[in-house]
C-alpha cells in the first residue's frame, strides 16, 4: 500500500482503498466500543504537512454525538473513495464500461459505477442517480463463490444503503475481487 508519493499499480490502488476502508471500519468499531472517546477532542494536535504543519485546536465542547457522527461520516467517505478508486481503476485496465464484453465483469462494473455516481452527486447524503439505460438487474458472482443480485430497477433517487450493494461484507469481497481482476489483467 503506497502513499501518495509512490508509483501505483492498478492492483495497489484498489488495495489502498481497501486498507483505508478497513481503517475506517476499525476506528468506527473502537468508537462504538468506547475505546476512543471524548478525550480525542481534549487536546490540540499538529498535523505534519512538510512545512510548519496545521494546528487543530482542542475541541472541549465535542460531544459523543459529534464523535459518532464524525466516525460514521469517515466510514461513508472511505466507502465513497473505494467506489471511486475501483471504478476508475477498472476503466483504466478494461476500458470504458460501455465497451465491456465480459457479462459478470460488466455487472460488477455497473454496480461499482452507480455507487460511485451516487456519492459524486452528494458525498454526505449519497442518492442513487440511475439513468434509465442502467435500471436493470445485475447478477454478480465473485471468485470466492459469493453472489449478489444488484437490482437497479427502483434505486433512482433513493438514499444509498449498504444492503443495496450486498452489504458492507459483500462490498469488501467485491473490492478484493476487483483487485484480483486487475492483477491478472496487467
Amino acid at each position: 500500500m503506497p502513499n501518495w508519493n509512490q508509483i501505483e499499480t492498478p492492483a495497489n490502488k484498489i488495495a489502498t482503498s481497501q486498507a483505508i476502508l478497513g481503517l475506517a471500519f476499525r476506528l468506527n468499531a473502537e468508537v462504538n466500543a468506547g475505546r476512543i472517546g471524548l478525550e480525542i477532542f481534549s487536546r490540540e494536535i499538529t498535523v505534519i504537512t512538510g512545512d510548519s504543519g496545521v494546528v487543530l485546536p482542542a475541541y472541549p465542547e465535542g460531544t459523543i454525538d459529534d464523535l459518532k457522527f464524525g466516525i460514521s461520516n469517515l466510514v461513508l467517505i472511505a466507502l465513497s473513495a473505494s467506489a471511486l478508486t475501483a471504478d476508475e481503476t477498472l476503466d483504466e485496465v478494461f476500458g470504458k464500461l460501455t465497451d465491456e464484453m465480459d457479462g459478470n465483469r460488466k455487472n460488477i462494473r455497473v454496480m461499482v459505477n452507480q455507487l460511485r455516481n451516487a456519492f459524486a452527486h452528494n458525498p454526505w447524503r449519497p442518492k442513487w442517480k440511475v439513468f434509465p439505460k442502467y435500471r436493470h438487474i445485475y447478477p454478480i458472482q465473485l471468485d470466492d463463490g459469493s453472489t449478489f443480485v444488484f437490482d437497479a430497477t427502483q434505486l433512482d433517487d433513493d438514499s444509498v444503503k449498504p444492503e443495496q450493494v450486498g452489504g458492507l461484507e459483500f462490498w469488501v469481497k467485491l473490492l478484493k475481487h476487483c483487485e484480483s481482476l486487475v492483477t491478472t489483467q496487467t
